[in-house]
């Protein structure tokens, strides 16, 4: 296959293991007190500290003397942040509060203060505000590290940002190739996606969007394994520098699990993980979902259902559009397969990452992803969440084979050639749409105009995979969707424009 890849979960699935915390730093005194070798930075010291407070619930009292049971998540001039019990967090003058916790505030403020900035020092980039990873608002984090939108739904958000075409971005002293951040729908951010030296963009020729399949720009590094092993030491240095040593565990479910080093800071958890010959990357997450080794919770199937349903638009004119896909925009990459079905997993209510699912796809730079490959190996992962993976073979694309999936919310990825004509015809007709007031007529000059590429030889190079959103009957017209970001998100295609370019297959995640 050529190159051209928002569960939300609550509060409890975010929560961060304050005891293990709290043990871990009482363990190093002791340990230190009792050999007379205390070799701890103060500093490390400093942020076991910040960590310790930051996290544990502490009773708060009125000026009246009132107890009130919460965390502390940031003190911004005189108004206080704090996380109840239930996960609720609001905002108190600081002024209402007892003489003694203002005391407390202002100390402990002080002390993540310093911290969190010798962190965004390290990153070379405004990476945290000292607010807790789980209520962390996203939209600033995005703001803050230069991220760009790539994706909106009612059930979360994206950003992204192609590091390549921003001169002199790192992270941790660093370049990546990718980051990307998601949040779910109350807009709190749930992960950051960093990714270093990999072998889908490492020597890539790849452009953007349709330009992926003329070729771009290639990097100059030595060897792949170099470029790695270089990102990793350097990244685990910054890290280190701060945090102190990381330790070794075990992240991730299935064939995407692997060997990765974790620091610990204010509920924030930086996982490193360096897969041989595949990825360096960096995952940012709450130290609860760390503490799962990264598995999330299942969304329900009645709940996933009823997200496909009130996702589907009618309007007058025939058309339905599926209107919660999000994107995931693959960038200079091969990566139009893990990318699409990492867009559908998200539908489906499953977290996932294009770059682990190339990996598990046998995706590198001079080949692409074998969707045959991917299927195979992420079958038990779907059906572990409650899902399942149907393909389907259709010597002839035809709107009533689709629309029985789309009816039902469900997007179906489709096998095809991403031919220049292709996309042509595909734009001057998306852009004709806007100004139609006459459908019938325009239903007449799709026929005339297109039938002629019926029966024409089929195309076989440009090979790509995206997602049939919508369809509209009368007008015998497909809504496709590419992952090329979000001006190729709704397109739309007339079926004898489809069928010529078609591969026969299309491909869907039920639930």
């Amino acid at each position: 296959m050529t190159p051209s890849p928002a569960s939300t979960t609550s509060a409890k699935t975010f929560g961060c293991d304050t005891r293990r915390l709290t043990q871990s730093f009482r363990e190093i005194q002791t340990l230190a007190l009792m050999k007379n070798l205390l070799k701890i930075p103060a500093l490390t010291l400093l942020l076991f500290t910040a960590i310790s407070h930051a996290e544990e619930m502490h009773v708060f009292h009125s000026t009246e003397g009132k107890p009130l049971t919460a965390s502390f998540v940031r003190l911004t001039g005189d108004t206080v942040t704090l996380k109840r019990q239930d996960g609720k967090i609001f905002d108190l003058p600081k002024i209402k509060l007892s003489a003694e916790d203002q005391l407390y505030l202002d100390g402990l403020a002080q002390k993540t203060t310093d911290s969190f900035q010798k962190l965004n020092t390290a990153a070379g980039q405004e990476i945290t505000d000292g607010t807790p990873f789980p209520s962390r608002k996203a939209e600033d984090l995005a703001r803050r590290l230069k991220l760009r939108p790539e994706s909106q739904s009612k059930y979360g958000k994206s950003w992204r940002l192609y590091a390549a075409f921003a001169k002199g971005y790192t992270l941790f002293s660093a370049m990546p190739y990718s980051v990307a951040l998601h949040s779910d729908q109350d807009g709190f951010a749930t992960s950051i996606s960093i990714v270093y030296a990999n072998k889908g963009d490492f020597g890539s020729t790849a452009g953007l969007a349709q330009e992926h399949f003329k070729g771009g720009n290639t990097t100059t590094a030595a060897t792949l394994t170099a470029a790695m092993d270089q990102d990793e030491q350097t990244i685990n240095k910054a890290l280190t520098s701060v945090i102190g040593t990381g330790k070794a565990e075990y992240y991730g479910e299935g064939k995407t699990r692997r060997k990765v080093t974790r620091w610990d800071w204010n509920s924030h958890a930086f996982v490193l993980s360096n897969e041989e010959g595949e990825y360096v990357n960096l995952t940012i997450i709450s130290s609860g979902v760390a503490n799962a080794a990264g598995r999330t919770a299942l969304t329900k199937d009645d709940v996933v259902r009823k997200r496909l349903l009130a996702s589907i638009v009618r309007s007058s004119n025939g058309d339905l559009v599926l209107s919660e896909i999000p994107m995931v925009d693959q960038g200079p990459k091969g990566y139009c397969v893990p990318a699409t079905f990492e867009r559908a997993m998200r539908t489906m209510g499953m977290e996932a990452d294009m770059y682990l699912l190339a990996m598990v796809g046998e995706s590198g730079a001079s080949g692409g992803t074998s969707v045959e490959l991917l299927l195979k190996n992420l079958r038990h992962q779907v059906n572990s969440k409650g899902r399942r993976i149907k393909e389907e073979e259709l010597k002839q694309l035809r709107i009533r084979d689709i629309k029985r999936y789309l009816d039902e919310g469900i997007p179906v990825m489709w096998t095809m050639c991403s031919m220049d004509e292709y996309n042509d015809i595909v734009d001057s007709n998306t852009q004709a749409r806007a100004q139609i007031t006459d459908w019938k007529a325009h239903t007449l000059d799709i026929v005339t105009s297109h039938a002629k590429l019926t029966g024409s030889t089929k195309p076989n190079s440009n090979r790509h995979l995206c997602m049939i959103i919508g369809y509209n009957e009368a007008t015998q017209e497909l809504a496709v969707s590419d992952s090329w970001g979000p001006r190729f998100a709704l397109r739309w295609v007339p079926i004898a424009v489809a069928n010529w370019v078609s591969n026969d297959k299309i491909f869907m995640i039920l639930p």
